[in-house]
């Protein structure tokens, strides 16, 4: 989360550093809050993207009323939420602020108190009321082991959004850790072993350098560990996994990540070769399509109501989503193992407006919640 400091030009950074030591410690390692420090003097020098997820406003000292005012008339800052202890006059200025939100009909508020309570505050409050129905996230770990794969051009995040919106930390592990742990045993070991010691929660990995270093694939392995409840995605593509993690935190539904493979003006075919064994009523174990080595999963799935979606874009600020239902399994050498298609005319979306190429499929009808939580987190 980030938390932003107001102080008067009258003061110093060193000042408020060191007037609120014990405060904005307790800040940093129980909230994990990013402290900014502003005055009337460095204002112009944050760019507003710096400012736009601002979790609360801490008053370090009076004098400070304006300066608010001119960062929340520029829409720089969405916050009401006011932090003051007293000291400094920082409540009669938090009081005063607070007077200027109900007159623009916004609903503030100031916590105040010692600086346990002020914590205990927002621990219990402020990131439940920020976050919304993103507060399932807090606390996850991914792993990204290697970079996204080379033509995944449009699939990557802003890693430091994930951690400052949806209290995500993303781990980064060195493609070489795991080809040596392969090495020693075989891909699901391996790449469990690492998911332990790091204490993962979703992982993806940039699996087809695998092939080349262990002249085996990683499918297997990832559909396993969606099965155990470990989100697993492969070619590094972060944005289809955080739609996978999305699907377990907010449906409790495993998500087969697939290519849209075959179009018509009913039908969408897709296909893959991880498909979580779980969503599968029989499971056939083949080569992996492009290299035709290791193990990839061809999964019948039950002809039943499922959820198609993608969350993407940098700032996962766009989604997809909507429901059909399978009307086959089918295979085919031309295609990834897994072959499904449904009822389902998707050309106008996936020819015109697709995000990205992989999309997360899982069973059910779920689209009223993923709409939800789009709605309740600015996602269009």
């Amino acid at each position: 989360m980030k938390i932003l400091v107001l102080r008067s030009s009258f003061q110093s950074d060193d000042f408020v550093k060191t007037e609120y030591a014990e405060l904005l410690d307790l800040l940093k390692s129980r909230c994990n809050a990013e402290i900014l420090i502003v005055s009337d003097n460095n204002v112009e020098m944050f760019p507003e993207t710096s400012l736009d997820r601002v979790s609360c406003v801490m008053i370090a000292t009076g004098g400070v009323e304006n300066l608010f005012k001119t960062i929340w008339s520029k829409g720089m800052m969405k916050t009401t939420t006011l932090i003051a202890d007293g000291r400094n006059n920082s409540l009669a200025a938090a009081l005063e602020i607070l007077s200027y939100l109900s007159e623009k009909g916004e609903e503030g508020r100031i916590i105040h108190g010692t600086n346990n309570e002020i914590v205990k505050e927002i621990l219990e409050n402020v990131v439940e009321t920020r976050l919304g129905a993103s507060l399932p996230f807090i606390g996850t770990r991914i792993g990204l082991f290697g970079k996204p794969s080379d033509w995944l051009i449009a699939s990557g995040v802003d890693y430091d959004y994930l951690r400052e919106y949806y209290g995500i930390e993303t781990v980064f592990i060195d493609l070489q850790r795991l080809i040596d742990e392969i090495k020693m045993s075989d891909p699901y070991v391996a790449i469990k072993k690492i998911c332990q010691e790091e204490r993962l929660d979703a992982m993806t990995i940039r699996c087809f350098d695998i092939i080349k270093a262990c002249n085996t694939t990683s499918c297997l392995a990832l559909a396993k560990l969606n099965d155990e409840g470990i989100v697993a995605g492969c070619e590094g593509d972060m944005q289809t996994l955080m739609t996978m993690l999305l699907a377990k935190k907010l449906c409790n539904e495993p998500a087969f990540m697939a290519n849209p493979s075959i179009l018509t003006d009913k039908t969408t075919m897709f296909a893959h070769c991880t498909v979580p064994l779980s969503m599968c009523y029989r499971t056939t174990m083949r080569t992996h399509f492009e290299s035709e080595i290791g193990v990839a999963v061809q999964g019948d799935m039950p002809l039943t109501d499922y959820t198609i979606m993608k969350w993407g874009g940098r700032r996962l600020n766009k989604m997809f989503v909507t429901e059909a239902k399978a009307i086959k399994n089918e295979y085919s050498n031309h295609f990834c193992r897994t072959q499904i298609t449904f009822d389902i005319n998707l050309k106008p979306y996936l020819l015109n407006h697709s995000i990205g190429n992989h999309h997360v499929i899982i069973k059910g009808r779920h689209a009223a919640e993923i709409r939800r939580f789009m709605k309740e987190n600015g996602i269009k």
